[in-house]
């Protein structure tokens, strides 16, 4: 939760809370029997937003306070007159349960529609194959990296990676052990880069890295640093080859020295790919 909705929601809950005790209070003592279901109202909303824990948290407190006005209401004859007419003690510790109950099933139904909403974001922004993000996502933090990048004058780098003979691969061995392959790449990109570093699938047997605050001399040792690990890596074949070798070609370009948007930074990139493949493969090339 953005720490904005955070604030906003203690807010209500701490008013809803008060205005109930506020009105207790002002019709004292009669008030804690008439009055106390208002406490239903800042549970509900901890229940929606803080699912069990503020269901837990409001909960105890609101027996808290009507244990306290019930306590001292004791002493004053229209407590008991209005006991007598309007409800009993019994009622109310019926009607706690009761809406401690419902607060609690509604506490568990929002933790799981938080999760399943988590599930869906993680989807709509990761590859399911790979694990890596997006190419949608991928854009938009490039613009993101792109705009800071000029706020503090600092270098963008970014790598782009394709497997060498992937088509083929897929063709002698299958799709599912292509996927194998794709995977486990996937992987050894992802651990051979930064926190900061945006990790992505672009498309096919395509990868790219981007870097923040990373110069074109950092981009290119973390590209062989890539290309070297994805060499050692093996990988399944058939009969005749049960074990199948597999390597990557890159290529680098950084902003602001080598184009001045992020489209021309993949332009760039792309070209200096391209002239890794054309110049023998498994190798990473810096455009020029």
């Amino acid at each position: 939760m953005k720490r904005g909705k955070y604030l906003r929601s203690v807010l209500v809950i701490v008013l809803t809370f008060a205005f109930a005790n506020l009105v207790i209070y002002f019709s004292f003592p009669h008030g804690v029997l008439t009055y106390w279901t208002l406490y239903v109202v800042p549970l509900v909303i901890a229940a929606m937003v803080y699912d069990i824990y503020g269901v837990i948290s409001i909960g105890l407190m609101s027996i808290g306070a009507i244990s306290w006005w019930l306590y001292s209401s004791v002493n004053s004859p229209e407590f008991y007159q209005a006991l007598s007419v309007k409800s009993t003690i019994v009622e109310i510790v019926v009607g706690v349960s009761i809406f401690l109950l419902v607060g609690s099933i509604l506490g568990v139904l929002s933790k799981k529609q938080k999760k399943q909403q988590m599930a869906l974001e993680l989807l709509s922004v990761h590859d399911r194959l790979t694990g890596l993000f997006n190419y949608s996502y991928f854009l938009d933090r490039m613009e993101e990296e792109k705009k800071r990048a000029d706020r503090y004058e600092k270098e963008l780098s970014f790598i782009m990676m394709d497997i060498d003979h992937f088509k083929h691969y897929n063709d002698t061995y299958g799709h599912e052990q292509g996927n194998v392959v794709l995977k486990k790449i996937a992987k050894t990109i992802r651990e051979n880069t930064r926190d900061i570093d945006i990790v992505s699938r672009y498309g096919g047997e395509e990868f790219v890295v981007l870097l923040p605050r990373a110069s074109k001399e950092q981009a290119v040792v973390v590209a062989e640093r890539i290309r070297k690990a994805v060499e050692s890596l093996e990988f399944p074949g058939n009969r005749e080859q049960p074990v199948v070798k597999k390597t990557i070609s890159g290529g680098v370009a950084t902003y602001p020295h080598d184009a001045k948007d992020a489209s021309g930074l993949v332009v760039k990139a792309d070209e200096a790919l391209y002239e890794a493949k054309e110049s023998g493969r498994n190798k990473t090339c810096v455009a020029s």
